[in-house]
């Protein structure tokens, strides 16, 4: 496995967005689709109001979940948007 990903491009967009190409590997996607879930587990906590969820018991066959194509690109999208928020306020708490 390919421990680095290259941005091939970024394009600016007129409405202040950005277009990436990146060479990603399998388990980088994976990485980023796990990641994407949890940011969306993480801002339902801040905007439902979530404080504690009591924990369950699940077979295994339960936890595997199979994504449509556009449901895995979605929090793929999502995955991205909170890694690159971690590494900007990483950015900020570092600069003196």
């Amino acid at each position: 496995m390919s421990e680095t990903m290259e941005v091939i491009d970024i394009v600016d967009q007129p409405d202040g967005s950005a277009l990436m190409s990146m060479d990603v590997e399998p388990e980088q996607v994976s990485a980023f689709v796990h990641s994407g879930l949890m940011y969306l587990i993480e801002q339902m906590k801040v905007y439902d109001k979530v404080v504690d969820i009591s924990p369950n018991t699940f077979k295994r066959s339960a936890k595997e979940i199979y994504l449509s194509d556009r449901e895995t690109s979605t929090l793929f999208h999502f995955g991205v948007i909170s890694a690159l928020k971690r590494g900007m306020e990483e950015s900020l708490c570092q600069q003196p």
